[in-house]
């Protein structure tokens, strides 16, 4: 009986072991990074050189009306790994009644 017992607790610590290990795996995803932000004219852009995955530029645009500051998001782009420079992820901001102050890179 107590082989019966010992080979149960070992078997129950053995799918412990393997269920946290299993829990523990985290999935991979992409990355850019060597990205720049900047600001043009009242456009706000971002392009990303290294790394695969998706981006947007994100911005603080500032306007006569309110709300007088707001953080307005670009498209989502995609750079693949293959390709030297990412296509660029731009906001306007006279179509959006505002003045761009900041802008910045958001990884997906």
């Amino acid at each position: 009986m107590k082989l019966f017992r010992k080979t149960m607790v070992a078997a129950s610590m053995a799918m412990a072991v393997s269920s946290a290990a299993m829990l523990g795996a985290a999935p991979a995803h992409a990355e850019v990074w060597d990205c720049v932000s900047f600001i043009d004219n009242n456009v706000g852009s971002a392009i990303c050189y290294a790394g695969f995955g998706s981006y947007q530029v994100r911005v603080s645009c500032a306007s006569a009306h309110w709300p007088y500051t707001r953080e307005i998001h670009g498209p989502v782009v995609y750079k693949a790994q293959n390709q030297t420079i990412g296509p660029e992820s731009s906001v306007n901001g006279a179509a959006n009644g505002c003045h761009i102050t900041d802008a910045w890179v958001h990884a997906l």
